[in-house]
């Protein structure tokens, strides 16, 4: 997996790196700087039109790692006007780096710094004077002069590299430096953030009272958890990480990381080769308990889902009325019913045998419906996908899900997390990892919490992050396709493995059918399903030619 690290671990990073193995902060701020040009060259000589990408062009599956070899040739001289913004911190010293790598690079360069050159110290000062010793132009902007010359340079600018503020700002932005922020996203400059876009809070992913917009950050020895959820993919645009220079694997063992990104090969190695012989009850028996008069459509896509992802063998449990009307319209799923006079007993004979249980879709909220859930999910000793109203039944006793039987893991979208843990989706959205770990702390669950840049929390305290999927996903009964795809691939994986390796197919599944489509839009939650076999062989293939 690949690692990611809190404000406090990369500042640990950054004085391991300086204290214990002897590597300057210069260094660092060198090899960061200098990375972060090589990325710039390299967007300058690919787009010689020098125009603002769109949305979709912004977007990136996985973060791209940028190491360049010694003798890489470099397509110079660059023919680029490039502004780069720099405040009076360490982000500012790396722009100053980025700054004189350009200018020996040939690019029209010009800094304009939001303070006074006697504000800056220790590092960054002495990238300052590099540069503007070796005939760099920095203009001063403090917080009493005018934004004039600002906007004067970002019209001439095709590219803009925000130097403001890294990973250590805590405080909103307001007043002069917000001002600057604002010309700069106002501006046609294609934007390049450096570590975290000035503005994002590196833990949270939220903006500080406002935020630059950028269309790639570079950010510098591993990823930051702020650039991982919706409003850090939204304002970071394209990530790239550079490297530092050094071996990390003894400094990360010290420093420790908070989240992984899921790694498709990694995640490939997952899925186990068949053997011949396998039948379809060894494939994996998963019953889905879901549906109600009325909403069949979820149930159907969940146990849809779950025959793709591999299952031998579903069973879609649900009410007498509901279970009439779907078994005219299924053919390789089978049905069962619960008798609403008899739940208990009629459910434990649906539950024989089986490997995992997806429960929720469509299934109802009265009292029938949270009887039947309190059943599965506190008497049955299995894996239990819990999702949409089986997890809006625990509303208001979240705590009590602790006790449940055997493992679950919840699927809930911010909204449904915030009912569970008594507040609202916005709520959630703005700590989306502080919201997670307590509702792992809460129900002792393994938790999915979707949306843009998904998260998997286990039970055990790890934190998973997909970078894949896109907007297309925003689509009703996509959550019911995911619920399936996990309970399919927990008859046959740990549960924890199930659930990142179905969180990364699911959201393969949507960046498959944009590129081919060329759309963010229009995708229907059967066709996910329908891409999953597809999918899994090529995490699969992955995995082997990263062993050849």
């Amino acid at each position: 997996m690949i690692p990611v690290l809190s404000r406090s671990q990369m500042r640990a990073f950054d004085k391991c790196a300086i204290e214990n193995c002897q590597v300057p902060g210069v260094v660092l701020m060198e090899n960061a700087g200098r990375g972060a040009a090589d990325v710039l060259s390299a967007l300058i000589a690919a787009e010689p039109s020098l125009r603002r990408a769109s949305s979709a062009q912004r977007r990136a599956v996985f973060p791209t790692r940028h190491v360049r070899a010694p003798g890489q040739p470099a397509n110079y001289p660059l023919h680029a006007r490039v502004l780069i913004v720099c405040g009076t911190g360490n982000n500012g010293g790396d722009g100053f780096v980025v700054a004189r790598h350009l200018l020996a690079r040939g690019a029209d360069v010009g800094v304009i710094m939001t303070g006074r050159a006697e504000q800056v110290t220790g590092e960054a000062r002495m990238n300052h004077d590099a540069f503007v010793d070796l005939g760099g132009t920095c203009i001063e902007l403090p917080d009493d002069a005018a934004l004039d010359p600002l906007i004067a340079e970002l019209r001439e600018a095709d590219f803009v590299v925000d130097a403001i503020f890294g990973t250590g700002l805590t405080r909103p932005i307001s007043g002069h430096l917000a001002h600057v922020i604002e010309a700069i996203n106002e501006s046609k400059a294609r934007t390049v953030a450096l570590d975290v876009p000035s503005g994002l809070d590196a833990d949270s992913g939220s903006p500080l009272g406002t935020s630059v917009r950028a269309d790639h950050t570079v950010t510098f020895g591993h990823l930051k958890i702020g650039l991982l959820t919706p409003d850090g993919a939204r304002l970071a645009g394209q990530v790239h990480v550079v490297d530092l220079g050094v071996a990390d694997a003894r400094i990360l063992e010290q420093v420790g990381h908070t989240a992984e990104v899921l790694d498709p090969v990694e995640v490939g190695t997952f899925f186990i080769p068949r053997e011949a012989n396998v039948h379809k009850h060894a494939a994996g028996n998963v019953l889905v308990i879901a549906g109600s008069s009325g909403k069949l459509g979820a149930a159907k896509l969940t146990a849809r889902a779950a025959m793709r992802a591999g299952a031998g063998l579903v069973t879609l449990c649900t009410w007498p009325e509901a279970a009439r009307s779907i078994e005219t319209q299924v053919v390789e799923i089978m049905t069962a019913r619960i008798d609403p006079h008899a739940i208990g007993p009629s459910l434990d004979a649906s539950l024989e045998g089986r490997h995992v249980v997806a429960i929720g879709p469509g299934f109802g909220l009265d009292d029938n419906a949270r009887k039947a859930i309190d059943h599965v999910v506190f008497g049955w000793d299995g894996l239990k996908v819990v999702d949409a109203d089986a997890i809006t039944s625990f509303v208001g006793r979240a705590r009590d899900l602790a006790s449940a039987k055997g493992s679950v893991v919840l699927t809930p979208h911010p909204g449904e997390l915030g009912r569970l843990l008594g507040r609202s989706g916005a709520d959630v959205e703005q700590d989306r990892f502080g919201a997670v770990r307590e509702a792992v702390q809460l129900t002792g669950a393994t938790v999915v919490l979707k949306g843009a840049r998904t998260i998997i929390a286990t039970s055990d305290g790890r934190l998973f992050v997909a970078m894949a999927g896109n907007p297309a996903l925003a689509t009703a009964g996509s959550g019911d396709v995911l619920s399936g795809i996990i309970a399919a691939l927990g008859c046959t994986m740990r549960h924890d493995r199930a659930t990142c390796a179905g969180v990364l197919v699911h959201a393969l599944a949507a960046d498959q059918w944009s590129k081919s489509t060329g759309s963010d839009r229009g995708l229907l939650a059967g066709e996910i399903g329908e891409m999953v076999p597809g999918i899994i062989a090529g995490l699969m293939r992955q995995a082997e030619e990263s062993d050849a």
